[in-house]
This record gives structure tokens, sequence and C-alpha cells, in this order.
């Protein structure tokens, strides 16, 4: 696996170096009127052609046969463009900002593609900031493919960084991302001279996973004239909070800490959780500013964790350990986490839900209990499908899980 991803980081920097600024090519979107909704503006981050795109994917077919035949899929030069749109968080307009990429072509017409990242706490990490990433380069590449692929920044990173970061609050996610689809409809419409079509496929890892099947449940619910639901792959996604934080709070070590105190962080910023840091964190950790500071988006994961303990009973007040569950003191924690879980529903479009068996960030049972709840919600079994990453954990699982949902995706499209 290691030789795989050097020698696809190698290939993608290839495209990277093949990629280049609107200097090379001219960029035939034009400027927004006023007229728009939530589309504000965009500009050209970077351009590559179907020469360099395509050895891409024929190294993919080499390293894994189930891609067999990709690479004559691609068919378009790509174009990696930022967007720049309106949404709102908590009744307050926000502009906030993504990747959005384009064939390079004057005709035809194209589904949408979303793909929503996993956790992230730097600035300098989210998509638009970000997208020459190997990750993200090999997602902006499938727009050669025939799709429009848009990327979310999340609200608290890119033109909205200088707000807190709602990590997992499920209202704002599934806000902000949809007012994206419509400003990338918007922007299509009145810029370009190809069809954006209404199907759409949805993919996510780790936060993105849940974010992913937050936005399958409500496209499905509430936008289904607008939006039609073609595919959706969720990776790893800690879609129960609860069952989550109870496998961590119940542990004695937990090497990801910075997780848990993210989403606690998150909800006592949004005003969800009604406790003081001090009544969930000992000290020197319960300062108002210790555990928001750490959560700048100037620090990465593992200075964050350097900064936490790992050690459950040091990190965290024994009472709140002992009582989250039951306690009424911590009625608003226990809230939070059920109105931020994505609940199951008797979903009508075909998802697939991958997880690798090794995960010790997210606990393999939140994926494998979801899937059967789906079943039991009365899913048809032929709609949806658990996936297994053999011998993998959380981050080792993001290529093969990617690899798995591109090709769940052509067998979708049927082309």
């Amino acid at each position: 696996m290691n030789d795989k991803l050097f020698s696809l980081r190698i290939l993608l920097l290839l495209f990277l170096l093949g990629v280049s600024a609107c200097s090379l090519f001219e960029d035939n979107g034009e400027k927004p009127e006023e007229k728009n909704k939530y589309f504000l503006s965009s500009e050209n981050l970077a351009a590559s052609t179907i020469q360099i795109i395509k050895p891409v994917f024929q190294a993919l077919e080499k390293q894994y046969d189930e891609l067999s035949g990709i690479s004559d899929k691609m068919k378009y030069g790509v174009w990696v463009n930022k967007i720049i749109y309106k949404t709102t968080y908590k009744g307050k307009e926000v502009l906030a900002s993504g990747v959005v990429c384009f064939p390079m072509t004057a005709s035809g017409s194209f589904p949408m593609l979303s793909f929503q990242n996993g956790t992230n706490t730097l600035h300098a990490k989210a998509p638009s900031e970000n997208y020459n990433d190997y990750l993200f380069q090999l997602i902006e590449a499938v727009a050669s493919a025939g799709f429009v692929v848009v990327m979310p920044d999340y609200l608290g990173f890119g033109s909205s960084s200088t707000m807190y970061h709602p990590y997992l609050h499920k209202e704002s996610t599934v806000g902000s991302v949809t007012d994206l689809f419509r400003a990338v409809r918007e922007m299509v419409e009145e810029s370009y001279s190809f069809t954006l079509t209404k199907e759409t496929y949805l993919m996510g890892y780790s936060q993105g996973g849940w974010a992913t099947m937050a936005l399958k449940k409500h496209i499905e619910q509430n936008l289904s004239s607008e939006f039609e639901l073609k595919a959706t792959s969720c990776g790893a996604g800690p879609y129960n909070l609860a069952e989550v934080a109870g496998v961590i709070l119940s542990a004695k070590t937990y090497e990801m800490p910075y997780f848990l105190a993210y989403i606690m962080n998150s909800y006592i910023q949004s005003g969800e959780i009604t406790l003081t840091y001090a009544d969930i964190f000992n000290p020197p950790y319960s300062g108002n500013d210790y555990i928001s500071n750490l959560f700048n988006g100037k620090n990465d994961p593992d200075y964050i964790n350097s900064k936490l303990s790992t050690n459950i009973s040091t990190l965290f007040v024994k009472d709140f350990v002992d009582n989250v569950a039951t306690g009424s003191k911590y009625a608003s924690v226990r809230k939070a986490l059920s109105d931020n879980s994505v609940e199951v529903w008797k979903t009508n479009t075909p998802m697939v839900i991958v997880y690798g068996t090794k995960d010790t960030f997210v606990t393999p049972t939140v994926s494998s209990r979801i899937y059967s709840e789906f079943l039991a919600a009365g899913t048809d079994p032929g709609l949806i499908s658990l996936v297994t990453i053999e011998g993998m954990g959380h981050q080792e699982a993001v290529i093969p899980w990617g690899v798995t949902t591109i090709n769940f995706f052509f067998q979708k499209r049927g082309n």
C-alpha cells in the first residue's frame, strides 16, 4: 500500500506540474450580476489538460483491478475554480466558499459530484486553499469524465475563516453545502454554455462521511425536486455521535483527543451545550480560552493532541465521564449529540457505507450498526451496501474508499 500511495503521489505531482494558473488558459467565466441569490464570484485557481489527467487514471487502473477502463472515461481538460457564495448561519448572512471543477468544453450536460472532506483544523488545508493536495487533485480530476465537481470549504474555512468552524453541526453543514450547490447552478447558468443537470452524486470520508449522509437525508426528504440523487458514498463517518463519544469516554486512553475536544468546543460555541469548559475538562484544559484557542485555524491535529492528554481521566472531569450518559447536569450535551447525529430513514437512492476494520478513530460498529438500522427501517437491500476495508485504520482506508466510490459512481452512472 505504501508503494501504491508513493507512486500515486508522484503521478499527482506531475498533475500539479501540469496544472496552471489562468495565465495559460483563458477561463470563459463571466462576472456575475447582482440578480443571483447565492453566487457572488469565482476565481480560477488552476487548470489541467486531458494529456496530464489521463495518465493518472491509467496508473490507478494498474493498481486497482476494479477501475479497469476508467482512463477511457476521461475526456476533457479541467478548470479548477474557487467560488464565493452567500449562505446563512443562525439567521445571519455569511460569505462562504468552496472549489468547483468544470470540464473544458463549450457544450454538454453534466451531473454534479460533491466531495465533503474529512476533519480539518487548519485554514490552510481548506479545499480552496489546498486544492493541490493529492487527494483533492484526484477528486478534481474526476471532472474530466464529465462531472461538475464541488468541494465545500465548510463554514469557518476559506472565505468564512473569521468565524469558528461549527464542527459536526448538522443544520449549518447541510444548509451551507446545499447553498453552494445552488450557487454553482447559478454560476453555470449565467456564465457557461454547458448544462448542469439535476443529477447529483455525494461522497465524503470521516467528517465528510457524516456530512454526506446528513446531506443525503435532507435532499431526499426536502429537496428531491431540486436535486436528483444518483449515488452516495459515506466513509467512516461518526453518524451516531453519542455512540462515538460513549466509546471514547469508556476507554482509558484515546489517541486522538482533539476529536472529542473539537466536538465539545463546537457545541459550546454554538450554544447547544450550556455548560462551561470547566464542567467538562480538567485543569489546565478547563480555561475558557484554552480549548477554543487550540482550534483557531492555525494548529494541526498533531499539535492540538500534544496540548491535550490521551488519558481520559486526565483530560475530562470525572463526573462528566461518569454521568454524561444519564445525569441531568449533562442534558444539553446529550441533546447536542443527538440533534447532530444522523438518524436512519427509509432511503430510496443507492448508497455504499465504507469503513476500515482496524479504525481506532471512529469505531467500526458505528458504520455496521447504522447499515443494519437502514435495513430495519425498510430500506431495499438492493439500494444499500456495506463495504469493509480489511486490516486498515481510519487514515489508511481513505484511498481504498475513494477507489470504491469512483467505481460505484461509474457503475450507477452507466457510461
